[in-house]
């Protein structure tokens, strides 16, 4: 790949850089040249200029703390290759597999095959490692193993059945080595008492107050620590925001995740067939939740924006709503349903770029390897070109997962990754004169 990208708008959160119109010269897989005009002998030139509309981005690629690739347990619904793939069309350089496969990765040789089997991927895919054996909530794993072996995190992602002193070890364990627990809040015991006679996973009644339980009681076991890392995935309840604020003054280090879905202003949509495909645990909340949502993104009360990925198989996702299985595909469609549906467009784009880019490698932490998300002269290009106000329509031919199970079939939205490029490599275009690269660039 040598090519100069005309007229974008480079939006750069970690160096305070949101310029227009910007030339960027991609060399051998290198960021080789950044500046208002770039001219260089036949080196050919996409341009992206435009009179009017919001400007074509170009910034560094997206990281998503929290996918689901069912790698090893149902190939069916997505392998790591499929779900890469998939990320790349949304413009995510950098994914995070969670542990709740089959069987799920709570051993070093566990996570060891499911890191060789991502070498070869479209993007990076980083592994967690299952906090607990089995994701059972009673007994911890062999931490210090387990990310030696390079978990980047520890998650029982899908389930939340450990005690909170079980947790508050495991916090310090891990902490001990950088790495953040990721914890699924919701509280088991209170579910479980809506549906007594079926599996705490597929239960559809999740009252607010079931999430805010489990947040203060991950704060409780983060307070008992010294040196964890908490982090709250897909916070959904306005109620969950004040203990998280709380936890925040008092010095505990605790981040946040919320999910696109989360995000979306539900009532511009029509009904999905079947109503199942909106199913997702924590369920979609009031409006009010949603509000108070967005607010806490835009005030960087919440870290970032992290898509949940849950591919599943058509068969799971059946007209009987209370016996589907919860969780929708999001990793293409996330860039596009936080613009649509989601609020922040316009001068809230930067903030977008953030919770998608600066915020996720936070999370993760300098422990975890992943470089700096940054458009950055004579480093390798980890970025992704995006229209935000291309509209496209989401279908079986614009999806690339294996699987389809999301609300947003048949929908129009507006934003469209338009190039993705990993560790210098070209893994999405939508551009002919841009071919995807069948490998990495000779040197980098």
């Amino acid at each position: 790949m040598n090519v100069i990208l005309r007229g974008v708008r480079v939006i750069d959160p970690l160096a305070g850089v949101d310029r227009a119109p910007q030339d960027v010269w991609i060399e051998a897989g290198r960021i080789r040249a950044l500046d208002d005009r770039i001219e260089a002998g036949g080196v050919p030139v996409i341009d992206f200029t435009r009179a009017g509309g919001e400007p074509v981005v170009l910034c560094p690629g997206f990281i998503d703390l929290h996918v689901h690739l069912r790698d090893p347990g149902d190939s069916g619904a997505e392998t790591t290759a499929t779900g890469a793939r998939a990320a790349a069309a949304g413009g995510f350089t950098h994914i995070v597999a969670m542990a709740n496969t089959d069987p799920p990765h709570d051993s070093p040789e566990l996570l060891r095959d499911a890191i060789e089997r991502s070498q070869n991927a479209a993007v990076r895919v980083m592994h967690v490692a299952a906090m607990t054996h089995g994701l059972d909530g009673a007994a911890l794993v062999d931490v210090e193993a387990c990310i030696g072996a390079g978990a980047v995190a520890l998650s029982d992602d899908g389930r939340n059945a450990a005690p909170g002193a079980l947790l508050s070890e495991a916090l310090a364990r891990a902490g001990e080595l950088g790495r953040p627990v990721l914890v699924h809040p919701e509280d088991e015991a209170a579910i479980s008492r809506f549906n007594p006679f079926g599996g705490v996973t597929r239960c559809s009644d999740r009252p607010p107050e079931t999430e805010v339980a489990a947040v203060k009681a991950a704060v409780k076991a983060l307070a008992s620590t010294a040196g964890g890392r908490l982090h709250l995935q897909h916070l959904s309840a306005a109620g969950s925001l004040e203990p998280l604020r709380l936890a925040r003054q008092r010095g505990l280090t605790i981040t946040a995740e919320v999910t696109p879905h989360h995000l979306a202003r539900w009532a511009a949509m029509s009904p999905p067939e079947p109503a199942s495909l909106r199913k997702v645990n924590p369920p979609l909340r009031s409006a009010n939740d949603r509000a108070a949502m967005l607010q806490a993104l835009l005030d960087g009360t919440i870290d970032a924006i992290a898509t949940d990925h849950a591919p599943h198989r058509s068969d799971e996702k059946t007209n009987n709503y209370d016996s589907s299985a919860p969780g929708m595909i999001g990793l293409e469609t996330a860039l596009a349903a936080c613009i649509t549906l989601g609020d922040l467009a316009g001068r809230r784009l930067p903030v977008l770029v953030e919770r998608l880019t600066a915020g996720p490698h936070r999370v993760l932490g300098e422990a975890s390897g992943v470089k700096e998300p940054r458009v950055r002269v004579g480093e390798v290009a980890d970025i992704v070109v995006f229209d935000p106000d291309a509209g496209w329509t989401v279908s079986d031919d614009t999806l690339f997962s294996r699987s389809r199970n999301t609300p947003w079939l048949g929908t129009e939205l507006r934003g469209r990754v338009l190039l993705t490029v990993a560790h210098g490599r070209v893994v999405h275009s939508l551009d002919a004169r841009i071919p995807v690269a069948d490998r990495e660039p000779a040197g980098v």
